[in-house]
């Protein structure tokens, strides 16, 4: 990465600081990096480089209470209503056009975002995020759990990752609370910009499905599974997820002059 025209700094915003890079091309749209609920900035950081290589303008941030931002003490499913206004908050002086990417519990949140907040949004691209309970999610959450608790590797991992946070106990606990009620599909109605749901075929978490209901929850939802694809697609399969990036990129942006 072009370390001398990345910016990386902390941030006051709502009474915590978020730590975060960017990178300004001087151009329109800036893309918007939201990492999944066990991450960092750091998981784009495959993704980061690929738009600095483009020339586009690009933001990732640890969320609060993830890695080198501000501590918290508990996550808000189902709405994520804390990160959205965080979200607005840093973007409260941004005039650039917007693309939101987001990964799992960071695709939640641009969907919710992008439901309260419609101005400057370009359009928004989601990756394996949940919109409603299924027993796919359930089981996965358990696999996940006895992972964190057989695998010290695991553990030391995150523990590095964030600082010494409790990032997988927050998570396990604002997740496993949720039941069958919990669906965010009529939240979706009201996003007005073009939104790309990405599954992998073999996502530990959803089903196909989840992705195809996603998309038809949205009044300009589109769907693209990616064949043998796991959860963690932008980082096992790199190339294939940065190719769909960049060519969404290309699409809002045609839509947006056709206006």
């Amino acid at each position: 990465m072009n370390s001398k025209s990345l910016n990386s700094q902390h941030v006051r915003i709502r009474g915590h600081e978020i730590y975060l890079e960017q990178y300004d091309s001087g151009k329109a749209p800036l893309v918007v990096l939201l990492h999944h609920g066990l991450g960092s900035l750091k998981a784009w950081q495959a993704q980061l480089e690929f738009l600095m290589a483009h020339d586009i303008s690009v933001l990732a941030y640890d969320r609060w209470g993830y890695g080198r931002s501000d501590d918290r003490p508990s996550l808000d499913p189902p709405d994520f209503k804390e990160d959205v206004r965080d979200l607005k908050a840093l973007l409260s002086k941004e005039n650039k056009a917007l693309v939101l990417v987001g990964h799992s519990d960071g695709g939640n949140i641009a969907l919710m975002y992008a439901s309260r907040y419609p101005y400057n949004l370009l359009g928004v691209i989601v990756v394996a995020a949940h919109i409603y309970f299924e027993p796919r999610m359930a089981v996965g959450i358990q696999e996940l759990l006895r992972s964190y608790q057989e695998s010290d590797v695991f553990q030391k991992g995150l523990q590095r990752q964030h600082e010494g946070k409790a990032v997988f106990e927050r998570w396990f606990q604002a997740w496993a609370q949720l039941g069958v009620e919990w669906d965010l599909r009529q939240n979706l109605a009201l996003i007005q910009c073009p939104v790309l749901v990405v599954q992998g075929s073999e996502d530990e978490h959803a089903t196909v499905q989840h992705a195809i209901d996603c998309a038809a929850a949205l009044p300009k939802g589109r769907v693209e599974i990616v064949e043998g694809a796991s959860h963690m697609l932008p980082q096992k399969s790199v190339d294939v997820f940065n190719q769909i990036l960049i060519q969404s990129l290309l699409e809002f942006q045609k839509v947006d002059q056709h206006v």
